[in-house]
């Protein structure tokens, strides 16, 4: 019996596009709808967490890191110069190397790490069960356990590495929710 095998070519519209064995199909792939979670109660000296690296979405927007333009979108995206598809768990934000990145949340830093795919990184929880990951950094000014405010400069605007599928200097922006890479567009402030 021949070896049969399907492959997931992407997904288009919100339809997953499958194919194998000289055939194409597609199905539907139903996805709930993504909330972001921004309270909508004004926060007050009694509702507002008294820790000074407490954040998440309960006490502010989420501000960008960076200005710049979007490369890259959250979730499935194709990319001509791999020829492959492939899941960005965040959004890819071009901007001039060596300007600064903030928190968009106010944190604490977890961890300062370098990834092949993400060059140097820093992660910060932001309280509420929410993290966001910052990376291809040139620099980290933060240190593993400092409390950051919202806002405070976590490093600078670094090169790609040798896995990105962006070239040019950018910035990875993720935002997790408990394990689940969330899309940050839905927390961010609409003035970021």
């Amino acid at each position: 019996m021949a070896n049969r095998r399907t492959t997931i070519l992407g997904v288009v519209a919100g339809i997953v596009v499958v194919g194998g064995a000289g055939v194409v199909v597609l199905t539907h792939h139903h996805l709930a709808a993504v909330t972001g979670p921004v309270s909508t109660t004004p926060v007050t000296p009694q509702n507002r967490s008294t820790s000074p690296a407490a954040g998440g979405p309960t006490s502010a927007p989420l501000t960008a890191p960076v200005q710049g333009k979007i490369a890259s979108a959250f979730g499935w995206q194709y990319s001509g110069a791999l020829n492959e598809w492939y899941y960005n768990p965040g959004i890819t934000i071009a901007a001039a190397k060596g300007h600064p990145v903030h928190a968009g949340w106010a944190g604490t830093v977890t961890q300062i790490t370098h990834e092949p795919h993400m060059g140097l990184t820093v992660t910060l929880n932001d309280g509420d069960g929410f993290e966001t990951v910052y990376g291809h950094l040139g620099q980290a000014d933060v240190k593993v356990g400092e409390a950051v405010r919202q806002g405070q400069v976590v490093g600078t605007v670094g090169g790609a590495s040798l896995y990105s599928r962006d070239a040019g200097a950018h910035v990875d922006f993720q935002v997790y929710h408990g394990a689940k890479a969330t899309n940050p567009m839905n927390y961010l402030h609409p003035s970021s």
